[in-house]
């Protein structure tokens, strides 16, 4: 039987998929472009003259959604694979093509917040309130950002106030005693601009152990803001802060029985804040510098009474000073240079405390001829890090426009590589001073198009990534070393369909072969398909959201088995009241689904919540 649910599943979405290709050819019409991104090439530049694959979540899509923390948008992405170690405020990790979660950077208004002890990023902690738009950039990006840019880079940014003063106050409560009130104020004009956000956030929770029956209940405060100031024609400054204490319960994990266990009195308080600030001078028409000053740090502190191992703490901390240079020459060809020195610190307390310096220096060439219809992109990267040496990468793009077809095909070529983390340089008896960087190279070539005048888009992205000298623990000595390989391929395929005004269908299927050259099997927690299914109304201040993920099978080697696929329903809705009043409401898991995205811990079942906004 589930063997049939899994093959229903996947011709489910390829039929979907295709159906919605076939329609497309039905009329054409010319792509237009519109959206602005920021990450791909550091600059303003328009998402279809990327020679990147993008993903683009805007604030429209994030309010329809109605979630409270950014792993549940993320979720909503087929092309991106997040585990979380439990529920709300448990560990949350993303893999993007088939990587590590230590491949992706991840960063807040540009601002690299991977911890320098693991090189991951926690999206647990990260809530909707403050953002405005999610930018993803697929395919290895060390060549403009650096180290653990291998298999992409999720850019999380934030709201700008504008116009007369608003304040905006939200309250939403639901299930297993979830409340969460927040308040926004913001504003701007010609000169200045400015934005505060207040949240908090609590809930009872769930037991993270799958066979508990404590709950463990997460707390969250968070404060955030924004400044901007136009001095003159020429120079502008942006200051951007943020702050936030979690309080997490946690579960201990049983060796013996492979999964996590009820542990009554294992505390994690964390601590995090950002401060930026950034610079643009306006030298003259072709000539643009940016100066960026930055410094983060997370404070994680576990303590359990009851068990030894379960009391540490943890500290990391990253000052950057960005130095970017843009030059626009005749129209057609954009170069960006810079350099920049970042500090990563990392203490481990009692353990060890412990700092690294990296310099770079990063240039990107952009040539656009034919009226735009055709973009070459090239960039090269050399970084001299302390410990393992220096690395150079590069990165080479295409995109032509094939307007009697109104397709974009592009392709692409790219190295990447993850200098070793703190604690696998410094951990005592496992930390290795001698390890090298770990290297990646890929490969993508990517088919856009949209019909019927941008009601129909589709997008179909093949791609081949190989990993060497990938970090892991010797067998033998039981500390960190090169020993591994990897290789992954993938297949990425995208469609929408705007039936009506107020209408419209999405769908999205990844294909995901990966293999682990050292053991020759699957990579663990990369499931072979997944599919995305959505249908929105939206008419008259009314906003409807139902949405399907499918999830196949996967490798969990943490508890040495397969975990099994599970589906998932959610709904959602938004209505427009009044000018200063709007409801919303969601439901989780409708069909109550038993599912695992990380061997032995507990999902939420069926959960609803629902609250209302008031705008001044």
């Amino acid at each position: 039987m589930r063997s049939f649910l899994k093959l229903f599943n996947i011709l489910l979405s390829s039929a979907f998929c295709l159906s919605l290709f076939t329609l497309s050819f039905a009329e054409e019409n010319t792509i237009s472009m519109e959206e602005i991104i920021v990450t791909a090439s550091k600059i303003n530049e328009e998402i279809e003259e990327t020679t990147s694959t993008v993903i683009v979540i805007k604030n429209d899509d994030i309010e329809k959604m109605n979630v409270q923390f950014i792993p549940d948008i993320l979720r909503k992405i087929h092309e991106l694979n997040l585990t979380q170690s439990g529920s709300t405020g448990t560990l949350a990790t993303v893999i993007m093509r088939g990587g590590d979660s230590t491949h992706t950077i991840v960063m807040i208004d540009g601002i690299k917040v991977n911890s320098t002890l693991t090189g991951s990023f926690d999206f647990s902690g990260i809530t909707i309130n403050d953002i405005d738009r999610i930018e993803i950039v697929k395919g290895p990006q060390s060549t403009m950002y650096g180290s653990e840019a291998m298999a992409g880079v999720i850019n999380i940014i934030t709201k700008k106030g504008s116009g007369k003063p608003k304040v905006v106050l939200s309250l939403e409560g639901g299930s297993y005693g979830t409340y969460n009130p927040s308040v926004n104020i913001s504003g701007g004009d010609e000169k200045f601009d400015y934005r505060l956000t207040v949240n908090h956030f609590y809930t009872n929770g769930i037991s993270i152990a799958k066979t508990g029956e404590e709950e463990d209940s997460y707390m969250h405060s968070s404060v955030s803001s924004s400044f901007g100031l136009r001095a003159s024609e020429t120079i502008q400054f942006e200051l951007m802060g943020r702050y936030s204490y979690n309080r997490s319960e946690l579960d201990g994990f049983d060796f013996l029985q492979m999964e996590a266990s009820d542990d009554l009195n294992f505390i994690q308080r964390g601590n995090h804040y950002l401060v930026s600030g950034k610079g643009k001078i306006h030298i003259s028409d072709i000539w643009n510098q940016f100066i960026t000053i930055s410094t983060t740090q997370d404070s994680l502190k576990f303590t359990d009474p009851d068990t030894y191992f379960n009391n540490y703490q943890i500290i990391s901390n990253i000052d950057t000073i960005d130095w970017q240079n843009n030059i626009y020459l005749l129209q057609i060809l954009t170069v960006t240079g810079g350099i920049e020195y970042r500090i990563e610190k990392g203490e481990n307390v009692d353990n060890f405390d412990e700092s690294i310096k990296n310099k770079a220096f990063y240039l990107n060439n952009k040539l656009k001829l034919l009226n735009d219809d055709i973009v070459f992109n090239a960039g090269l990267r050399y970084d001299d890090h302390e410990t393992f040496g220096n690395k150079t990468t590069y990165r080479i793009g295409v995109m032509y426009l094939v307007s009697p077809l109104n397709l974009r095909i592009k392709s692409s070529y790219g190295t990447g590589f993850r200098a070793p983390t703190l604690n696998e340089l410094f951990f005592p008896f496992y930390g290795n001073t001698k390890l090298k960087s770990e290297e990646s190279s890929s490969w993508e070539l990517s088919i856009e198009g949209n019909y019927l005048q941008k009601k129909v888009m589709v997008s179909v992205t093949y791609f081949i990534q190989e990993y060497k000298n990938l970090i892991q623990t010797d067998p033998i000595t039981y500390t960190a070393a090169n020993i591994s390989k990897a290789a992954i391929k993938g297949i990425e395929a995208t469609a929408s369909y705007h039936m009506t005004d107020y209408l419209s269908l999405k769908g999205g299927y990844t294909y995901l072969d990966t293999e682990d050259k050292t053991t020759g099997e699957n990579l663990t927690r990369r499931p072979e398909n997944k599919f995305l299914a959505s249908l929105e109304f939206s008419k008259k201040g009314l906003s409807l959201l139902a949405d399907y993920l499918y999830v196949d099978q996967c490798l969990d080697s943490s508890v040495n088995r397969k975990l099994s696929s599970y589906w998932l329903v959610n709904l959602s809705g938004t209505y427009q009241a009044t000018k200063s009043l709007s409801l919303f409401g969601r439901i989780n898991n409708l069909f109550d689904e038993d599912y695992e995205e990380v061997g032995g811990y507990n999902t939420p079942g069926f959960s609803a919540y629902a609250g209302l906004k008031i705008f001044f």
